[in-house]
Parts: structure tokens; C-alpha cells; sequence
């Protein structure tokens, strides 16, 4: 069959409303058109705020997506595997309690000792602790909004998730540009992030409120204590697998905000929210519908080839969009966000490899649950968790937040090839097949880029030379990666 008559196979599928990779298009296209907005007013808000507003932000953004991982106990995670729907409203209704109980909790102890606190997390931020009442209601809000969201996916309702997700772009989007005109600083950017969540909170809300008036005469107290004994693996292994997953990520906030201040903390969240774009455009769009049918192709025999197939489809995105940002992050960071970001822009290229790297392992995360394998990826947290904050503490130790920012990233990088590589095994996946397809994809992509990169230093930094080389090797580039997408769909 030729090229051309494989992707319009790859199209009919994509279109026909049913198929895998139709859920992923609907996914992904509200996910570029969030990110769309995200970047285009990131030039305007990185003018209208401080780095150390976006440190603030990125503090308050780590105690909402850390703490609200343990407020549901992860039970959320089981409703896609969930047998029947009268068992998952039990769930549903035990993540309600869970989120109430330690939404409490919180508020006690935010109330109750805000300065103890908030010395505890931050070294020097007065901001923090002068809007700490932010974090019971923003922890809550996360966690439940995170549940409704799951349900969705139980019942794919993937279009009217990409239409939310749109919604919350602009939401967050026009609040923010907004706010920073009349320069409110920090409560701006939490502002924009707040109605985001509460917006997905209702219009979630909304899409499972007809399904869960049906089953609630269903729910009693046997059926909650049944479903919370059923899936016991879930907050005995996953909850804190997730933790310290999560909390590997917010780790550098975390300790950068301890050890250099909270403008490092700004350019460090710019940094890592340019870098992960793709992984929110493809492989955040990818794992819910992944995750959705991965326990059902178990049943059937087609999980290997689905995996197989889903890795294959995006490693081109993924190698050409790191390589393209290690090499000319600082020149776009100055560029497109103004002088004061191109610390952000010299991170860029120290965490190009964990990103390439955790672009293959996120879409895939799915799969130690599938194979109930919860206690040894809860063991690779761990050492993830290690690794990380070792790397930081040597930075730290000798006052170098760009050595600190190679070492994460260069151990990042190391461990989720490993652990990438362990769950391929998981499915009996070809491992040394899928590395070196992907250092093929590497080597050309370094190549190409590497030439633009030379030419630009040739030329003395000339601009205009260097986007004569740069922008055809981009448009290539990304066509090369759309048309494996299409593709990935009818090969292995």
C-alpha cells in the first residue's frame, strides 16, 4: 500500500468518531488549542509578571497537584477498571468523602499554623504566606476535579473533554492577561488557575450528574467498604507511587525555591512549561485514551501491538521538539519572553533529555496498574525521588543552579530510559527494536539541528541567517511527526 493511501486509511480512522486514534485527535486538538493560548500569551504575561510571581505560583501549583494525589487515595485511578457502574459510583463516592475529609485537614492546619508552614516550604517568600488560605480550596478543588474527570473517561466522553479543556485555556488565559494589566501580581496568576479548575469542576460536574442520579439509590455502606477493600492496591501502592512521582517532578520547586530563591523557582516553571509542551499536545492526549482501552487489550491479546504501535507514532514529535529546544532554548527564551528569561532558556537545554525521555514513559504509565505491578514501579519512585534530590542538593551545595539543572536532568533522563524499558518488557514489548528506532530518530534530528546551530554561530548570531535554516527544518520536522501519527495507526 502506498504512503499516501496509508494515511488516508489513517484519516478515515481518525474521523470516523470510533476508533482509537479519533479520541487522541479530539484529545489533542483542545490540548493545542489550550497550549496555543498559553504561548501566545505567555510573551504578554511574562511582560506583566515577575519571575518570582511564577515561583510563587509554581509553590502553590506543586502543594495543589502533590497533596491532592493523597486527598482521594488515588481510588479515582480504578474507574476505568471498575467491572460495572454501580461499583464506580461506590468509588466516586468514596473520593468524595476522601476529598472532604482531608480538605478539613488541611484548612485546620493552614489556618492553624500558616507562618510554621509556610517557612517550611518556602525560604524567603512573603507572598506565600501572605495568600496560604489559597491552598485548602485550591488542594480541594484539584482533587475533585480530578475525580469528575476521571469518570469521563470511564464513559469516553472524549469530545466534550476537549471542549472543557478549550474553555479552561481561555478561561485561564483571559483572566490572567486581564489581571496583569491592572497589576495584581501573584493573585492574578492564581486567579487564572483557580477558574480553570472550577470551571472543569462544574462542566464535569454537569456531563456525570444524569449517570450519577440514576445509581445513587445504589450506593449504601457495604457496597463503599467492598469497593474500598477491592481496590486496596490502589492507596496501599499507587498513592504513594504517584506521590513520589509527582513529587519528583516538584522536587526542583521545592528545593530551588530552599536554595536560591523563588525567581530561580520562575524560571525554572517557565522552563519546564515550554518544555513539556509536546507532552501535553501528544502524549497528554494519548494516555487517557491509552489508559481507557490498555485493560481491555490485555483481554484481547492487542495490548503489545498498541503500545508498540503508540511509541512508534510519536517518537518523532517528541526526539525533534527536545532537540530543537536544547539547542536554541536560550535564543527563543529571549526572543519570544524578553532578557529577564534567559536563565529559563539555559535550563532549556539541561532538561531537553528528561523531557525526551518522559515523553516515551507518560503515555505508558498505565501499564504497571494493567499488571497490578503497583509495588515495583512504587520502587522506581523511589529511586527517582533519590536521584533527583541528590542532583539538586549538589547544586545547591556549590551554589550552581546551572549545574544543578544538568545533573537532573541528566539523571532524569538516565532513569526513565530504564524504566521506559521495563515497562516495555511489562508488555512484551520489542525493547532494543523501539531504543533503536529512537536513536535513529535522535541522530537525525541532532543532526539537522546541530547544522542550523553551527550556522548560526557562523554567522555571528545573524537572525535572519539563522531562521533561513531554521523555520524549513522545523516545517519538516513537524510534518515528519504529524505524518507518524497518521501512520501510527496502521503500522505494527
Amino acid at each position: 500500500m502506498s504512503t499516501s493511501a496509508t494515511m488516508r486509511d489513517g484519516l478515515r480512522g481518525i474521523f470516523s468518531g470510533r476508533s482509537f486514534s479519533s479520541h487522541v485527535l479530539a484529545v489533542s486538538g483542545s490540548a493545542f488549542i489550550g497550549q496555543a493560548l498559553s504561548v501566545l500569551v505567555g510573551p504578554i504575561n511574562s511582560r506583566l509578571y515577575r519571575p518570582t510571581d511564577y515561583g510563587t505560583l509554581s509553590l502553590f501549583g506543586a502543594m495543589f497537584t502533590s497533596v491532592s494525589v493523597i486527598s482521594t487515595l488515588q481510588y479515582e485511578m480504578s474507574l476505568a477498571t471498575a467491572d460495572d457502574d454501580a461499583e464506580a459510583m461506590h468509588l466516586v463516592v468514596l473520593c468524595f468523602l476522601l476529598i472532604l475529609g482531608s480538605s478539613v485537614l488541611i484548612a485546620l492546619a493552614t489556618f492553624g499554623a500558616p507562618g510554621p508552614l509556610s517557612r517550611l516550604l518556602s525560604r524567603d517568600d512573603g507572598q506565600f504566606l501572605k495568600y496560604i488560605w489559597f491552598l485548602p480550596f485550591g488542594i480541594g478543588a484539584t482533587a475533585l476535579m480530578q475525580t469528575f474527570q476521571r469518570w469521563a473517561m470511564r464513559e469516553r466522553a472524549f469530545p466534550q473533554l476537549s471542549l472543557v479543556q478549550v474553555v479552561q485555556g481561555l478561561l485561564a488565559s483571559v483572566c490572567t492577561v486581564t489581571l496583569g494589566f491592572y497589576h495584581a501580581g501573584l493573585p492574578g496568576l492564581i486567579t487564572g488557575s483557580m477558574a480553570a479548575t472550577c470551571y472543569g469542576i462544574y462542566s464535569y460536574g454537569r456531563l456525570s450528574y444524569p449517570k450519577f442520579r440514576t445509581l445513587w439509590p445504589q450506593v449504601s455502606l457495604a457496597g463503599l467498604r467492598g469497593a474500598a477493600l477491592r481496590y486496596y492496591r490502589y492507596p496501599l501502592y499507587t498513592t504513594w507511587s504517584t506521590l513520589l512521582n509527582t513529587f519528583s517532578g516538584l522536587v526542583p520547586v521545592l528545593m530551588l525555591t530552599r536554595g536560591f530563591g523563588n525567581a530561580y523557582t520562575g524560571y525554572f516553571s517557565l522552563c519546564q512549561r515550554i518544555l513539556f509542551l509536546p507532552i501535553i499536545l501528544v502524549s497528554g492526549a494519548i494516555t487517557p485514551v491509552f489508559y481507557s482501552r490498555a485493560k481491555q487489550a490485555q483481554k484481547d491479546g492487542t495490548l503489545t501491538a498498541l503500545t508498540t504501535r503508540l511509541i512508534h507514532s510519536i517518537a518523532g514529535v517528541n526526539v525533534f521538539f527536545s532537540v530543537f529546544l536544547g539547542l536554541f532554548g536560550e535564543l527563543l527564551f529571549v526572543l519570544v519572553f524578553g532578557h529577564q528569561w534567559r536563565r529559563a532558556g539555559q535550563y532549556a537545554a539541561a532538561l531537553a533529555p528528561w523531557v525526551l525521555c518522559n515523553f516515551l514513559v507518560n503515555p505508558l504509565e498505565a501499564l504497571p496498574l494493567v499488571y497490578n505491578r503497583q509495588r515495583t514501579s512504587f520502587v522506581f519512585q523511589v529511586v527517582l525521588l533519590g536521584l533527583r534530590a541528590g542532583s539538586l542538593l549538589v547544586g545547591i551545595h556549590y551554589r550552581n543552579d546551572l549545574l544543578a539543572m544538568w545533573l537532573f536532568g541528566g539523571t532524569s533522563a538516565i532513569y526513565m530510559l530504564i524504566y521506559f524499558a521495563w515497562m516495555l518488557r511489562l508488555v512484551q514489548g520489542p525493547v532494543a527494536q523501539t531504543l533503536g528506532r529512537l536513536g535513529r530518530e535522535l541522530a537525525f534530528a541532532l543532526a539537522a539541528f546541530g547544522a542550523c546551530r553551527w550556522l548560526h554561530e557562523a554567522s555571528g548570531h545573524n537572525l535572519w541567517i539563522t531562521a533561513a535554516a531554521l523555520v524549513p527544518t522545523l516545517g519538516f520536522f513537524t510534518y515528519r511527526g504529524t505524518r507518524q501519527l497518521l501512520l501510527g495507526r496502521v503500522q505494527a
